[in-house]
């Protein structure tokens, strides 16, 4: 798959990378710099608005290559922030480090203002400042448990360090394949190079925080083919950039899609309109909209590019079952159906989607909200084209026992189909292998986000122009790193605070910059 990488285990990843470093002494810190500078890149991207010109730093630097990751981060984000103050807590002095970090000191001495070192044995002395940026880099995957004493006090005086953001480099500092205490507690974890599965287990996932996975080009390698079997896998950062080239320049409206949208009722009337808009952006070359009579008129003024078509409601307001024969006539020009944002609980849409699934067994299909029930899930199977499903940890239970990774797997293989379940961590799953999406921030903790993810899958999966080899997995993964991206944006330029669902919408394009 183009579109992910494996997650693996402590001992897998301690293996490819003596496969892929091992050979020469000059390998581990060209690695060392791609983590570091990558890290930061993200971390900037992302958080950069919260820091003051004069952001006050305060760094846990181990040893070994987790410390110098974070060195060699801490002095991209000082060129950045070239009056930043940083203070580097080590267990003596940068001395007592390893060669490739003590490179990564020095030349953070030399690029940025000289860091305070603070040794271990003085860290209570200062923690009890005010800090704008707090960075783990202590303990990395070679930890094995428990804790030494004074690394166990070192994580546990930084958790009670007042800082805005606390970030850590890999894996937070504690965190191991067994649950142990303590964990550094993280707003956000850079998994550098290789994502690995400890970040996922519930015992660490909440000192995690946000996941961002930094490639640096390790499963380029050849080292990294015939690797053992994988069954989880982490969204590569560059999935998106098949929406980064240039269209071919013979081609028409036709080339790029028609997707029909059937959403919408008088209870929920916004959520058609986010999903035709997000549908527009995800490039699709038509979108016509099935939604309730009652607003095609003022949905057609608002939103000119898709094509609105007024549907006869039933007494709750919802989409009648007697438009089935106006949808039918026009199948014929779609080559994907989105079904769901905002339809209601109605027993009459519910059949008419179940009659749309079977009268168009060749299109593709998204299904979001209340179109995901056990009766439309039922139809699936016997349709000739593959099928999307986009619930959150709520929806997932109509058609699921539980929202596990066992479940959800399960849940595929019983009907056939792709499921994108929503979380902080969307997990992505066709029913043999589950990737995890982690961009995104609590920005999407807001009704409607679902609706701007399914405008992107349909738009997606109509679209054949884009070659997917497995349409409904590959459709689930970018859209939602898509919404992620746009999410994370929207929330750089407005806070995750004072945003409304539609806003971002308009952060779609800069995702793809």
């Amino acid at each position: 798959m183009k579109t992910c990488h494996p997650i693996l285990t402590f001992e897998q990843s301690q293996e490819l990378e003596r496969n892929i470093l091992g050979g020469s002494p000059e390998l581990p810190y060209a690695a060392m710099e791609r983590a570091g500078t990558g890290l930061a890149e993200c971390f900037l991207r992302e958080f950069a608005y919260i820091l003051p010109k004069r952001p006050k730093i305060l760094a846990l630097v181990g040893n070994g290559h987790n410390g110098g990751d974070a060195l060699i981060a801490l002095r991209e984000i000082a060129l950045e922030f070239p009056e930043a103050e940083i203070s580097a807590v080590c267990k003596d002095s940068p001395d007592s480090f390893k060669q490739n970090t003590k490179t990564a000191f020095e030349k953070l001495a030399a690029t940025a203002k000289k860091p305070a070192v603070v040794p271990h044995g003085r860290f209570g002395e200062i923690a009890g400042g005010k800090f704008d940026l707090l960075v783990d880099g202590l303990l990395g995957m070679g930890f094995n448990p428990p804790l030494r004493e004074y690394l166990a006090e070192e994580i546990e005086t930084a958790n009670a360090v007042n800082a805005t953001l606390k970030i850590s480099v890999d894996v937070p500092s504690g965190a191991a394949d067994i649950e142990q205490s303590p964990i550094f507690c993280a707003d956000a974890t850079y998994a550098t190079g290789i994502c690995k599965d400890a970040l996922f287990k519930p015992f660490n996932r909440k000192f995690a925080g946000r996941i961002r996975y930094v490639d640096i080009g390790f499963f380029d390698a050849p080292a990294a083919n015939g690797s053992a079997q994988i069954d989880r896998f982490i969204t590569q950062p560059n999935a998106l950039d098949f929406l980064k080239t240039p269209r071919r320049s013979i081609s028409d409206k036709r080339t790029f899609g028609h997707l029909f949208v059937v959403a919408g009722s008088r209870r929920y009337s916004g959520a058609a309109m986010l999903a035709v808009k997000s549908a527009l952006r995800g490039g699709v070359g038509l979108v016509s909209a099935f939604v309730p009579e009652t607003f095609a008129a003022a949905f057609a003024a608002a939103e000119p590019s898709a094509m609105w078509i007024g549907c006869p409601e039933d007494e709750s307001g919802a989409i009648a079952l007697e438009s089935f024969g106006m949808m039918r006539a026009k199948l014929s020009s779609a080559t994907a159906l989105l079904c769901g944002s905002g339809l209601s609980d109605s027993p009459e849409t519910l059949a008419l989607l179940c009659e749309i699934l079977k009268s168009a067994s060749d299109l593709p299909a998204v299904l979001d909200a209340d179109a995901i029930r056990k009766q439309t899930a039922e139809v699936l199977p016997a349709r000739n084209a593959p099928a999307l499903l986009t619930p959150h940890e709520g929806e997932i239970l109509r058609i699921a026992r539980d929202a596990s990774d066992e479940s959800l797997l399960d849940a595929c293989k019983k009907y056939g189909c792709a499921v994108a379940l929503k979380s902080s961590a969307t997990r992505i799953s066709d029913g043999s292998k589950i990737v995890y999406q982690t961009r995104g921030s609590p920005a999407l903790a807001r009704a409607g986000s679902g609706d701007i993810l399914a405008g992107l899958a349909g738009s997606l999966i109509a679209n054949k122009s884009h070659g997917f080899e497995n349409a409904a997995l590959e459709a689930g993964i970018c859209a939602s790193a898509w919404l992620g991206l746009a999410a994370e944006n929207a929330a750089a330029k407005l806070g995750e605070t004072a945003l409304a669902t539609s806003d971002i919408i308009k952060y779609l394009p800069a995702a793809l910059r």
